[in-house]
């Protein structure tokens, strides 16, 4: 442990913080947690919740008991239109894509650009009473970026960029006009210009940033990490559980899924009796009616949303976890948080998924199936595979290496490593 006193400190900021939960907070969480054991002090910046989808104080006081010290500021952006601390329903895709190209019609970067004065005056008053070492960012909202990089310019300070998104090339970005995609451009140009260091959760986003900033200083690769800590649990039921986790967004759907559960309780009745299905977070309307109409009343369960530490006892208490990215363009660059928190349980895990980066982390896990997304008869073999290696007990299991590489404090080392580098070189004028 580090001495405190010894400490440099870090200004953090992160517009999607604890109370708002899901994925998006789950990274920048993880990292201020662990700093601090690696001689960091972190010092968040974020905006006043309003509404959102979701929201765990748990995770709020996880932060706070580590000794994280947040600044809460003002914003002028959408969101406050929905008052706050109000939970706000997820849209349907229809919508949430109709939603999207007028925001990315209106706002360049994206529509959290009110915050930047706010985070900006707050980084300047909070560094004349203690000053900071470096400043620290996670992206998106792009906007935030925007806020760092002038601070990181007035107060002369070394930035570090973390985007657990591509920026210019994202997949899920849609740009009304070349000259949108001109203005993007030309941000990101700026920002990774003046960092010390980029980080990127894989090799995918890494080079794509590294293609279109080919003077960046530095753009190195950092995973996600999880957060969970021992063994997996040897609970023997009588049905095989799989269970899900989180939200559907995009073009990932449980839908086929669900199709091919049904293909197997339709052809396999002497397997229905032993396997039921969880979904805990968000399951669109139209898949709970699916669910119905499939007849998998008495097999599927719903939960709804639940705070991030029942998420994890939850699925410590699965056999197999899936998950799913869909088949959308950019598919294979895309890495989500839920993977490695399912990698961190060390649960054989079912992944609907193309071919890209997260089948070659599954292939290094080694206690994966993989299939296409849209496949449900390959999914249905897989389900029924899983199922007969459940019932003689060998289901797969995880290489702990890997495991463990990616684990929450592993991550976080290489990320105070980063921030101590940047203190070697200042970024450019």
């Amino acid at each position: 442990m580090v001495d405190p006193t010894m400490r440099r400190k870090v200004l953090v900021l992160a517009y999607y913080f604890p109370p708002l939960a899901l994925s998006g907070v789950q990274r920048i969480v993880g990292f201020v947690k662990y700093l601090p054991r690696f001689g960091w002090q972190p010092t968040v910046i974020t905006a006043n919740p309003s509404g959102y989808y979701a929201f765990d104080q748990g995770l709020r006081d996880d932060v706070e008991a580590a000794g994280v010290a947040i600044c809460s500021t003002r914003s002028f952006d959408p969101t406050r239109l929905f008052g706050r601390r109000r939970v706000v329903a997820l849209p349907s895709e229809p919508v949430r894509r109709r939603i999207a190209a007028v925001n990315h019609a209106l706002f360049v970067p994206d529509n959290k650009i009110g915050w930047v004065p706010f985070a900006v005056s707050a980084g300047k008053r909070l560094h004349r009473a203690q000053p900071f070492d470096a400043i620290l960012i996670s992206a998106p909202p792009y906007s935030a970026l925007l806020a760092a990089r002038r601070l990181a310019r007035r107060l002369d300070l070394p930035l570090v960029i973390d985007f657990r998104d591509d920026w210019v090339e994202n997949p899920f970005h849609r740009y009304p006009t070349a000259w949108h995609k001109r203005c993007h451009t030309f941000l990101e140009r700026r920002v990774v210009a003046e960092a010390s260091t980029v980080t990127a959760i894989n090799r995918v986003i890494r080079d794509s940033l590294a293609r279109r900033n080919p003077k960046a200083r530095a753009i190195v690769a950092l995973p996600h990490g999880h957060d969970v800590d021992g063994a997996p649990s040897a609970e023997r039921r009588n049905k095989m559980r799989f269970m899900y986790t989180g939200i559907f967004y995009g073009w990932q759907t449980p839908d086929y899924f669900l199709r091919a559960l049904a293909e197997v309780v339709r052809c396999h009745p002497e397997i229905a009796a032993h396997v039921d299905a969880h979904f805990l977070g968000q399951l669109p309307k139209q898949s709970q009616m699916l669910i119905t109409s499939l007849g998998l009343e008495r097999i599927v369960t719903f939960h709804g949303y639940v705070p991030h530490a029942d998420v994890l006892a939850a699925q410590q208490s699965a056999d197999v976890l899936w998950m799913t990215i869909g088949t959308q363009p950019g598919g294979h660059g895309l890495s989500t948080s839920k993977l490695s928190e399912y990698m961190g349980c060390r649960k054989p895990i079912l992944a609907l998924v193309p071919p890209g980066i997260v089948r070659e982390d599954l292939e290094r896990y080694q206690a994966a199936v993989t299939v296409h997304p849209e496949d449900v008869g390959g999914i249905a073999k897989a389900l029924i595979g899983l199922f007969r290696a459940w019932k003689h007990g060998s289901l797969p299991v995880p290489d702990e290496h890997f495991v463990m590489s990616r684990s929450q404090t592993s991550i976080t080392k290489k990320l105070a490593g980063y921030l101590e580098a940047s203190l070697r070189s200042s970024p450019a004028s």
